[in-house]
């Protein structure tokens, strides 16, 4: 059955790229590369020509993107419209959402899923970033909200909500632009060395207590400084005022226009997903279940 392979191939045709189409589907680079050889072999002749700079349709490609756009269109209607003579009620997913906690990356994965529950709509509900933030939008699941998008690496967070990652990201470290090392493209370790680095309390994230213990270890001359509760606003203007140099995630480099977010040559990252109540209704479990399927089907 080609119907599997169909929106991962117009994904590929669209961008030229299995590297772009597996960013766009939330999907591995490898998933792609192994549903399109595998759609190659059920239809029997070569779909693509691989170059220097991507992958381009060969003629018989092309014929197969003109009956793949018809087929993802009538199976796409064919859907719509079944569930419409069925009166299938529409269910509204609530996202908390804030500039530290954006709803896009959510919204954007939906997207690439969603026609399989269309029923399922969403409603944005704003909130602020101040010092109580994070807590409003978990005092508020399960009443204002159902769930929000957020780093995961919080130990005490994950064992009291459900959390579904879906991605990750990468820790770095943020700084005044005036401060000297904001010049640099990407830092090393000896770039650290004498500095002050701003990190989570010990055990508010077990992410960050690795990074803390390998400071403690092995580069005892990075004075370490811990801010008291998790990230907002003030974090970001504490550090600039004290010209510290803090730990931060590149999701968050356009967050604050006094400050340069720079990588580091060290591998920590954080999970990157859903978080909402540890016993959610019916309707929040299936909208989870269902991302949580097709994360489960694009890795395999």
């Amino acid at each position: 059955m080609l119907q599997p392979y169909i929106k991962t191939f117009l994904a590929v045709a669209k961008s030229g790229s299995f590297s772009a189409a597996a960013e766009a589907l939330y999907i591995s680079k490898v998933s792609v590369m192994n549903q399109m050889n595998a759609m190659e072999r059920e239809v029997g002749v070569k779909l693509w020509e691989r170059t220097s700079r991507g992958v381009i349709l060969t003629e018989a490609g092309q014929k197969m993107e003109e009956y793949a756009r018809k087929l993802n269109s009538l199976a796409d209607t064919a859907l719509r419209e079944t569930r419409k003579a069925g009166s299938l009620p529409v269910h509204t997913i609530r996202i908390g959402a804030s500039m530290m906690r954006p709803s896009a990356s959510l919204v954007e994965l939906w997207d690439s899923i969603g026609s399989a529950k269309p029923e399922i709509q969403f409603d944005i509900v704003p909130f602020n970033d101040g010092k109580n933030g994070l807590f409003d939008m978990l005092n508020a699941l399960g009443d204002r909200i159902d769930c929000f998008v957020t780093p995961g690496g919080s130990t005490k967070l994950l064992m009291d909500y459900g959390f579904l990652p879906f991605g990750s990201c990468q820790c770095h470290v943020a700084m005044s632009k005036k401060h000297p090392l904001a010049k640099k493209k990407i830092l090393r370790w000896e770039d650290l060395e004498g500095e002050t680095l701003m990190l989570l309390k010990r055990g508010d994230s077990y992410v960050l207590d690795e990074l803390r213990d390998d400071i403690l270890r092995s580069r005892p001359s990075i004075r370490i400084i811990d801010f008291d509760g998790f990230y907002d606003i003030s974090a970001f203007n504490l550090a600039i005022r004290k010209q510290y140099i803090m730990e931060t995630l590149d999701i968050w480099q356009n967050l604050h226009p006094s400050m340069v977010t720079l990588p580091v040559r060290w591998k920590y990252e954080m999970p990157y997903g859903i978080m909402y109540e540890k016993k959610p209704s019916d309707m929040v479990q299936a909208f989870v279940d269902t991302i949580s399927d097709h994360i489960s089907y694009s890795t395999n």
